[in-house]
Formats: structure tokens, C-alpha cells, sequence
């Protein structure tokens, strides 16, 4: 069989096509990072109008006396049908909640959820496990707010973009393994799960992915950012990088999300496929002729548009559950 003659711009959806003009590779770098980030900062997410939704900046206290800036958003009502912390994109070494805001607004109203978004530290300033303990901190606050909140306690799940999905998924792991607070889904936007993507020892190269947006160059930098030099290396433990983990059974449900040609394809299928032999219960939709964060940079396209309601669905199906579990 003669070999493939596509190019990955090839394979991109026509609508999404369309967008990618305007949707220069980010290059991020060390020399680039500082301007980037502000640029980053700066990018406010669109939704749909999220009426009665409150939104209030709170401070969750570390351990050692600093805090966590979080902003809430609760829904209208007496009562939430549970709690969603939400971790935003930026490759653990860029962006912030504040971006978020439409989207968490939306998910609150629709779903009924508090909607936690949190500014947790970033990389290469603050470099693995801080990040994650950050949101580990959230999660340990939250089951101690949920009277406050007025949600039931026993339902917390998670939420999280592309760095912020790898943390969620990070999460799940690290909360199933410490045992004093669970998880009740995980929902992982085209998640960074592998710091092995786009090196020599990445176990499952795919030859059309990553072309677009966030490249193979600014993985390895961001990676490099978060584990330093153990960055690609044996040691890396699956909380930083869940795709490494062997097992996942008692995992919180995954649903997933990713494109064709996002960079991060190949490892999303791995943790999906270690989810699934595990038992663990896992939605995954893999959007074909999409590259990454193509539902940030092209909203307007139609196959953005089913990608998002899908995701808003999922969530919503998980929080208007008859059963909620106990505390």
C-alpha cells in the first residue's frame, strides 16, 4: 500500500481550517514566556448569559499560611446539586480562572453546580507538585465548605482544559490514593497527560498531530518547566503525568475529550485505554480534523459547537443524577 499523501492541514475540519489563520502556533519558550502570558491572561472565553449566577473571589488557605486565589460561582437557589472544580488551560506554565469566567458561569447555571475556579501555581516558578497540591488543597477546602456552599458534600467532581486537564486528571489519582476526599467524575478537556510527547521516548508517536497551536517545542518546554530534569525521564510519577499510570481502578469516571490532530491524542487514548482496563467507567470522544483548543479558537464552528454541548451534557447529566452519594 502506497503511503498516505495527506498533509495534517489536510485533515483539518473546513471550519476549523478557516480559524487557523488567526491561530498562530504559540512558540512558547523561555524567551517568550513572559510576554505570552499576559497575552494569555487576556483571553476572555464566551458562553451563553448564566442568570443569577454570583460570583465571588475567595482565599483558600495551604498548609504553610499562603493562599489559593479561587473565584466561586454558585447558582440561583437554596441548594447546588454538588460542587466542579475547574482547573484552566496554559500548559501549567500560563493562563488564569479569570479567562474562565463565562464558561464557569455557564456550567453553575446549567448543571446547578458551585463552580470553583482556581488560580493554582505555575511553572517553571513553581514546578511540580505545587500545582497539584494547589488544587488538592481546593479539593480538601471544598468538602469542608459544602454546608457553606450549600451542596451536597459526597459530590465533587472535576473540570479541566488542556494543563488543567492533566491536573484534573492528576487529581483523580492522587485523590483516590490519599482516601479522605473522592472525587465523583472527572471531565478532561484535550487534558496534557504525558511529558514523553514529542520526545525520543514517547511511546506511540503519531505522525499527523500537533502541527497546530500547541506544538511539540512548546510541550517539551512546559514539560521541562513543570519536572525539570526528570522531564521524559523513568521517574516521573503518574500524578504528575497520568498517562504513565499502569492502573486506575477506583478512579473517578472519566469523560474525555480530544482532537484527531491535537498533539495530545495519542496520549489521551493511553489513559483512556488504562481507565478502561481498569474498570473505571469512560466516555471518550475523539473529534475528527480538530487540533487543540480548537473549541476556544473556533467556537463558531459547527463541529465546535457539538464538541461543547457534548461536554456542558455530560456534566450536567453527572450533577442531575437521582442518586447522590453519601458524605
Amino acid at each position: 500500500m502506497a503511503p498516505s499523501t495527506l498533509s495534517s492541514r489536510d485533515q483539518v475540519e473546513p471550519q476549523l481550517r478557516v480559524a487557523l489563520d488567526a491561530v498562530p502556533p504559540f512558540g512558547v519558550s523561555a524567551e517568550t514566556l513572559a510576554d505570552l502570558r499576559p497575552a494569555v491572561d487576556a483571553m476572555a472565553l464566551s458562553a451563553p448569559d448564566a442568570p443569577g449566577v454570583t460570583t465571588v473571589e475567595r482565599q483558600v488557605p495551604r498548609p504553610d499560611g499562603t493562599f489559593i486565589p479561587v473565584r466561586v460561582h454558585t447558582p440561583a437557589g437554596d441548594t447546588a446539586r454538588g460542587a466542579l472544580i475547574f482547573l484552566h488551560g496554559g500548559g501549567m506554565i500560563m493562563g488564569s480562572s479569570v479567562g474562565y469566567d463565562a464558561p464557569s458561569r455557564h456550567f453553575a447555571h446549567t448543571a446547578g453546580c458551585v463552580v470553583v475556579a482556581v488560580d493554582y501555581r505555575l511553572a517553571p516558578e513553581n514546578p511540580y507538585p505545587a500545582g497539584l497540591e494547589d488544587c488538592y488543597t481546593v479539593l480538601t477546602w471544598l468538602h469542608t465548605a459544602a454546608a457553606e456552599l450549600r451542596f451536597p458534600a459526597g459530590r465533587i467532581a472535576v473540570a479541566g482544559e488542556s494543563g488543567g486537564g492533566g491536573l484534573a486528571a492528576g487529581l483523580a489519582l492522587l485523590a483516590r490514593d490519599r482516601a479522605e476526599v473522592s472525587l465523583s467524575a472527572q471531565f478532561l478537556q484535550y487534558p496534557m497527560l504525558d511529558d514523553r510527547t514529542g520526545t525520543d521516548t514517547e511511546p506511540d508517536p503519531m505522525p499527523y498531530a500537533g502541527e497546530f497551536v500547541w506544538t511539540a517545542q512548546s510541550n517539551r518546554f512546559a514539560w521541562q518547566s513543570v519536572l525539570g530534569e526528570a522531564h521524559a525521564g523513568p521517574d516521573v510519577p503518574a500524578y504528575a503525568a497520568p498517562a504513565r499510570a499502569t492502573e486506575a481502578a477506583g478512579v473517578a469516571p472519566a469523560y474525555i475529550v480530544v482532537g484527531q490532530l491535537d498533539l495530545f491524542v495519542g496520549e489521551a487514548l493511553r489513559y483512556a485505554r488504562t481507565l478502561i482496563g481498569s474498570g473505571v467507567p469512560t466516555e471518550l470522544h475523539l473529534v475528527p480534523g480538530a487540533y487543540h483548543a480548537f473549541m476556544s479558537f473556533a467556537p463558531e464552528a459547527e463541529t465546535s459547537r457539538r464538541a461543547s454541548d457534548r461536554f456542558l451534557d455530560a456534566i450536567v447529566r453527572h450533577f442531575r443524577e437521582d442518586e447522590v452519594p453519601a458524605s
